[in-house]
């Protein structure tokens, strides 16, 4: 993968909201159709502890287009927005002589938070439609909300053949998060009790809206064997019977931990599973040593004075182990929710919580579900993980933090209509 090539990689990145790695067939379920995604995972690179940097869409999405741990490129709640200052992926590969668009799908990712920088094309007409009836259905979503996921299609397909290679281009699809019952055919209705099985359904829904026809779409496209897909999730989700689905809260594995899929047509290699945890803010540092442009990403405003907080992931087969492979921090995963004063710090052996109430630390290879708290059990343990957040300098401000361009209560409304707030 070398941007010297006489024909550059084309990347696309395929964002699914709320989507848990536990709810897809190649990740072991057995109850949800997911065959495109399986038919990826067959041939492609599985990562099987990817950690996401926030618990919701907009901290996550500015970690995943910037490399950047949140108290770095400043986006830490929904009234804030990326700084002029901040270098994303797509200004970097635009700036290379990449054709750029973004599909955000969602409003708390327009541009007016700073997301669209970078991108010739950045597709905002996806403005939700409304129906009759405002009530919630019975899974707990408003019905008020539909995403027009269609016109995106057709946008996005109009934009691919109306110039050349090579591109970088960006989906986000919402209607895992938010999707009327009603517009779940009946075929997808299925699961292990009626709450999962929505979710499920929903799920299976986009594997074939979205991942199956942006597959389809490439795949008309004459750069489809030069393409490198990256599909992962934002974050998880918190399913509790009796309750709505939730995830802007506690930082559990249930909504931290994200499905990640790399695949490419011509990989040497296929079917191979990465054990090891990795971020989702590995993905543009990844996507910018494999094609030769970090030094690009250094002239944007990083580098020495702003460095990734993620490391290039291992994809065998694809191109060679990274050199930072064994730098320091890269086995340390963080997230955070700034608004709640959540911050925490992941290995594969431990999580460390902070939390207005105190510390918190789980052995997650005897506890996975975080049931214990050990911090008196082990307090070398909980020593290293105070020194290594502070270190990070997580919980002291921003010094990038802009507010967003948006009215107050424009973004209160906004999160309202997705579920964040009553």
């Amino acid at each position: 993968m070398n941007a010297k090539a006489s024909h550059p990689w084309n990347i696309v990145f395929i964002t699914l909201d709320c989507v848990r790695p536990d709810f897809l067939g190649c990740y072991g379920c057995l109850s949800v159709q997911t065959p495109n995604l399986d038919r990826l995972a067959a041939r492609g690179v599985v990562f099987e502890q990817a950690i996401t940097q926030a618990p919701n869409t907009w901290v996550s999405h500015a970690g995943i287009l910037t490399g950047l741990y949140p108290h770095l490129h400043g986006l830490r709640s929904p009234y804030d927005r990326l700084g002029p200052e901040v270098p994303t992926l797509a200004s970097v590969l635009a700036e290379a002589g990449y054709r750029t668009a973004g599909f955000p799908g969602n409003d708390l990712l327009g541009s007016r938070a700073g997301f669209g920088k970078g991108f010739d094309l950045y597709y905002e007409d996806y403005r939700l439609c409304r129906t009759a009836d405002p009530a919630p259905a019975s899974n707990g979503v408003s019905a008020n909300n539909r995403n027009r996921w269609e016109d995106v299609l057709r946008a996005a397909e109009a934009w691919l053949q109306a110039g050349p290679e090579p591109f970088f281009v960006w989906f986000h699809y919402l209607d895992t998060h938010h999707l009327p019952e009603c517009d779940l055919p009946d075929y997808y209705r299925f699961g292990r009790d009626p709450q999962w099985q929505f979710y499920e359904g929903k799920i299976s829904l986009a594997d074939e809206r979205c991942v199956g026809a942006v597959l389809e779409m490439l795949e008309r496209h004459g750069g489809y064997e030069r393409t490198l897909l990256f599909i992962l999730s934002d974050h998880g989700e918190e399913l509790v019977p009796g309750l709505p689905p939730f995830h802007n809260g506690a930082l559990s594995d249930r909504v931290l931990r994200v499905p990640l899929i790399v695949f490419c047509p011509s990989m040497a290699s296929s079917g191979v599973r990465v054990s090891q945890q990795v971020r989702t803010a590995d993905l543009a540092p990844t996507v910018l040593e494999g094609t030769g442009l970090l030094p690009r990403w250094a002239g944007n405003g990083g580098g020495a004075t702003l460095e990734f907080s993620g490391f290039p992931l291992p994809l065998p087969g694809l191109f060679p182990l990274p050199r930072r492979l064994a730098a320091s921090g890269r086995d340390l995963a963080y997230a955070e929710n700034e608004p709640l004063g959540l911050y925490c710090l992941r290995t594969e052996e431990w999580k460390y919580l902070v939390t207005p109430d105190g510390e918190m630390l789980f052995h997650l290879a005897s506890d996975p579900a975080e049931q214990a708290n050990v911090l008196s059990r082990h307090p070398r343990t909980a020593e290293y993980f105070r020194r290594e957040m502070e270190e990070l300098g997580v919980r002291g401000p921003s010094a990038v933090r802009v507010r967003v361009d948006r009215e107050e209560e424009e973004t209160r409304r906004l999160l309202k209509s997705f579920g964040y707030i009553e």
